[in-house]
């Protein structure tokens, strides 16, 4: 056994299985956000012009991601304004719960790693002392550093483990915060344009808006 899986003792196993489980959070989310389809301009402007004429063909064979609100939208386009903002509203919601989900454990691994690190320090600490006290012969500063390094460790790792997944939580959130603003703006453009009216936006506000690729 390697001598720094030793120094941990029994906080190893622990902080081996918080690495495993966010490494596995974060690959999962990861395959979500990039698998989302880039809102474009040139994608706005296209489904903004299909509402406007009620293409109900536009989203054919694509309705995933904000397309599949779009089809929605066209789908429904007969209903009156506030039963097509329900509509919305309701699968806006589930979109954020499926974007958001999984992230409240990944900051919680986030946040318990170094305390078990901490723990794990403690620990090594007392056992230390422990040696230290039935000992009859001078006590060197060698002793000391060699007992401090070895209860060091799980601290270390606990922040190696707690540093990523709280970054990879909070990216997420935010991804998924900015990803949905978009969607939301594009689809009460869309609205608009079901019901004969349009907004104009300026060319660089429009790409700063939806420019989410």
């Amino acid at each position: 056994m390697s001598p720094w899986w030793s120094a941990m003792g029994p906080l190893a196993w622990p902080l081996a299985l918080c690495s495993l489980l966010a490494l596995a959070l974060i690959l999962q989310r990861l395959s979500v956000f990039m698998r989302l389809q880039p809102l474009s301009n040139a994608a706005a402007q296209a489904a903004v012009g299909a509402c406007r004429t009620c293409d109900r063909e536009h989203c054919k064979g694509r309705a995933r991601g904000w397309r599949y609100g779009l089809a929605l939208l066209l789908k429904h386009s007969a209903l009156p304004p506030e039963q097509r903002e329900e509509l919305l509203g309701c699968w806006l919601l589930e979109e954020r719960q499926r974007l958001n989900q999984q992230l409240r454990l990944l900051q919680l691994l986030g946040v318990l790693a170094p305390m078990l690190g901490l723990l794990g320090t403690v620990l090594g600490m007392l056992e230390m002392f422990a040696s230290i006290a039935q000992q009859n012969s001078p006590v060197t500063p060698a002793l000391l550093a060699d007992g401090l390094w070895q209860a060091l460790y799980t601290t270390v790792w606990g922040l190696l483990i707690a540093i990523p997944a709280l970054a990879a939580g909070q990216g997420f959130a935010l991804w998924a915060e900015r990803y949905l603003e978009g969607v939301q703006a594009l689809l009460n453009r869309c609205q608009l344009a079901l019901g004969g009216l349009e907004l104009e936006l300026p060319s660089s506000a429009r790409t700063a808006q939806w420019a989410l690729s």
